[in-house]
């Protein structure tokens, strides 16, 4: 969309007001909500915000929702009567800006489980999807409250449903799909491959592959002083002990997806070692997987536009396309 630069303030943007509180869900930002500032004034906050990606990001939101509607309830309100924070679980759709019958993609923003940051780490890789053919939807998912799992988890298999529901109107040829994910998102993409919590407990197809980018694989991998955190988020006070079973590499087995893995060493919230252990974790079961390690690009950094990992997006989809 013409007219979007890194002083726009995401707030202002006509075709996206009435979906501003879902673009940093539950985020703030000093204090501010993250769309009330300018991209240029979030990357001079949070360095690893590029502010030209988040840019992109949301001027192809702008495009899809000028041609229609781009968020849908996942859930109807007779699901939500259990919990009312089922009504804040959407998706955006953003369609393939050429037509193929490429699988769709569910992307997942991370924020620790406390927040969806998609504005910073969704928006961006969809606009790219788009282009190289594939329709995307981002998922936003139940956050900010102990105890989290297996929320998302059950919210990720309600998308999923959801958008197979409405082929149809969703313009899609196949249910074949891959879920992207990071940070947070990636430690719920990373689970999604798993028989035992993913795809299989809720009876669904196995994703063609996943894309988990600087992932929390096993909470064992994670720096001490947020660990605890990590861990009371998961499974809540006093039952650390239970939430050590969400560890990818115990749940690990040979009907995994094909992963794209994706990392930069001096990532100072997700250690690096993360993504190396899953890289490890197949390459012993035998599932093609390939793993990217950039030097400098920390944590958050999405498209990886500025970062040793600029152009990973392409590089997965040639992964992508290469398995049969």
């Amino acid at each position: 969309m013409e007219g979007i630069s890194i002083k726009t303030r995401a707030a202002d943007l006509e075709p996206v007001k009435k979906y501003a509180k879902y673009l940093m869900y539950k985020e703030l930002v000093d204090g501010r909500h993250p769309e009330m500032l300018t991209f240029e004034n979030l990357q001079e906050i949070v360095p690893a915000w590029n502010a030209v990606s988040m840019a992109a990001g949301i001027g192809r939101l702008c495009e899809a929702a000028q041609q229609g509607q781009v968020m849908y309830d996942v859930y109807t309100e007779e699901e939500c009567m259990d919990d009312e924070e089922k009504k804040e679980v959407k998706i955006w759709h953003l369609p393939a800006k050429k037509s193929g019958n490429t699988p769709f993609m569910i992307v997942i923003a991370g924020g620790a489980y406390h927040s969806v940051c998609s504005m910073v780490e969704a928006f961006p890789p969809a606009a790219k999807l788009n282009e190289l053919g594939y329709t995307v939807f981002i998922l936003n998912y139940r956050v900010g409250s102990r105890r989290v799992m297996p929320k998302p988890l059950d919210d990720l298999a309600a998308a999923y449903r959801y958008i197979c529901s409405c082929k149809k109107q969703f313009c899609l040829e196949t249910e074949e799909y891959v879920v992207c994910g990071f940070s947070a998102g990636g430690n719920l993409t990373s689970l999604w491959g798993t028989e035992k919590y993913g795809y299989a407990k809720y009876h669904l197809p196995k994703p063609k592959a996943v894309f988990p980018v600087y992932a929390v694989i096993s909470s064992r991998l994670m720096f001490e002083e947020s660990r605890e955190e990590f861990l009371k988020t998961l499974a809540g006070e006093g039952e650390l002990a239970d939430a050590s079973v969400l560890d990818v590499p115990d749940l690990m087995t040979k009907n995994y997806p094909p992963a794209y893995i994706v990392h930069c060493r001096d990532d100072s919230v997700v250690p690096v070692e993360n993504s190396i252990l899953l890289k490890e974790l197949l390459d012993e079961r035998h599932i093609p997987a390939r793993l990217e390690l950039g030097e400098k690009g920390g944590h958050s950094f999405g498209d990886g536009r500025g970062t040793d990992a600029d152009g990973w997006i392409g590089r997965a989809v040639t992964f992508l396309e290469s398995l049969q």
